[in-house]
């Protein structure tokens, strides 16, 4: 059934409505311990209808392939008004015509790109191949080390309208690289994982497989650490620890609940001069990119926090209506079975000005950090975090001299971020939607056991 049907039968019965459609498919090839061991093919559709019904909020999804029948949309329009006579009292409605405005019209510029022809033509021959490029390279550096490759690829296809007259569509790629090589000798595991994402069709093997070796090599000797206070360098990979919970105190809704430790302290120096972080949906090719939300806002770039001081908190619609300001574009989908929420869109750092390399010779004594187990461990809300070093390195007199094992880092990154002591030149992307540069504490706690 139509979108526009779908509505019409819908808003006969509420006050305004807005239908959100997802069709996805996705094609990964699987390498396991050096062999092909699967390729897949998973296609996925689904809608979901939120409704105003006498000012409140009401929600209801379908998934699978009979989402034409009249029936099931008369399912859906009930479940919705059923829901509504608990819901949320709205505090927003949805956007109209001209604030949301068309996307499909040949005519305008493209907000964004986010879609790459050249991956839906990819085969799954040429994905094949790619995988057995990656095994042929490590194979070539070391025939002893296991490898698990996985080439994934999706396209998706949206569509949103609602019953004031907002709509768009819009289709979007992803690929992705990720390679996992482990040496085992004895009780000693050495586990090492690379990975790319992006939305168009440019990702590099040479360089995936050059960060595994690379830090293949560094690991291979373990180096003795004693516990104690010392300088830490965070990998792009792993600032996300530290990271994390300035985007769970930023979230509209914790701050609004009066959650969040950051609710109070908008426009004031809370950490270091150097850290800027900023929301930014409209970056061309990202994962995190679209020309809108998931509820038609716009999006666009957003300063989270300017040299240490936090500039703005990210919402959506319901949540920017209670706050009684504008949604700032944030309002994502984890799901086609739940309804929007602040969510990030794409998070990126500004850099700095030092070089990796440097960072490395400044430090006598200290460890580099790449990986980490149980990210989100600890009181993320309060900023603290505790996590062991799935893979991290020893420093000493300005050199890398091996990794070191049964570590653990602890803190709280709402006081640790304050203690930066300078930020990498270059950022990477990590998963396709968090673009960091490296980044190099004074000193944190870090315990090993005995």
């Amino acid at each position: 059934m139509e979108m526009e049907k779908i509505l019409q039968q819908a808003t006969g019965k509420v006050d305004s409505a807005e239908l959100f459609r997802i069709k996805s498919k996705t094609i990964p090839v699987n390498f396991e311990v050096n062999r092909l061991k699967s390729i897949d093919i998973a296609e996925s559709e689904g809608q979901a209808l939120r409704i105003i019904n006498q000012g409140r909020i009401g929600f209801a999804s379908l998934s699978g392939s009979s989402l034409e029948s009249e029936e099931d949309t008369e399912t859906m329009v009930e479940q919705a008004l059923a829901t509504s006579e608990f819901g949320a009292t709205a505090a927003f409605d949805f956007p109209e015509k001209n604030e949301v405005g068309p996307t499909t019209n040949s005519n305008l510029p493209e907000k964004v790109k986010i879609f790459d022809p050249k991956i839906v033509e990819k085969s799954i021959e040429e994905m094949v191949k790619i995988g057995e490029e990656i095994l042929v390279k490590i194979k070539d550096f070391d025939r002893r080390l296991r490898s698990d490759v996985t080439i994934v690829k999706d396209i998706s296809e949206i569509e949103y309208s609602n019953s004031r007259g907002g709509s768009f569509s819009y289709a979007k790629t992803a690929i992705a690289y990720s390679l996992m090589i482990q040496q085992v000798e004895d009780q000693d595991i050495l586990m090492i994982e690379s990975s790319q994402a992006a939305a168009q069709d440019k990702l590099e093997v040479e360089e995936l497989v050059s960060e595994a070796i690379e830090n293949f090599k560094w690991g291979e000797k373990v180096a003795s650490l004693e516990s104690g206070k010392m300088p830490v360098i965070f990998t792009p990979k792993a600032v996300l620890t530290l990271i994390l919970p300035l985007i769970i105190g930023l979230n509209g809704k914790m701050v609004w609940e009066k959650v969040s430790p950051l609710a109070e302290q908008q426009n004031k120096k809370l950490w270091s001069e150097q850290l800027s972080l900023y929301s930014e949906g409209l970056i061309d090719f990202a994962l995190g990119s679209a020309p809108f939300d998931d509820e038609g806002v716009e999006m666009r770039r957003y300063p989270l926090v300017e040299e240490g001081e936090i500039k703005n908190f990210y919402y959506d619609l319901q949540t920017a209506g209670l706050a009684g300001v504008e949604s700032t574009g944030n309002g994502l989908r984890e799901g086609i079975s739940s309804p929007p929420g602040p969510g990030i869109t794409n998070l990126v750092m500004k850099v700095g000005t030092i070089p990796f390399p440097e960072m490395v010779k400044d430090i006598k004594e200290g460890i580099i950090i790449d990986q980490v187990l149980g990210l989100g461990q600890g009181n993320i809300i309060s900023g603290a975090f505790s996590n062991n070093v799935q893979l991290g390195f020893k420093v000493e007199n300005g050199k890398i001299v091996g990794r070191v094992k049964d570590v653990m880092i602890a803190g709280n990154a709402l006081e640790e971020l304050k203690n930066i002591v300078a930020l990498g030149d270059r950022s990477e992307w990590v998963g396709g939607r968090f673009k960091f540069p490296h980044l190099y504490l004074k000193s944190l706690s870090v315990s090993t056991k005995v």
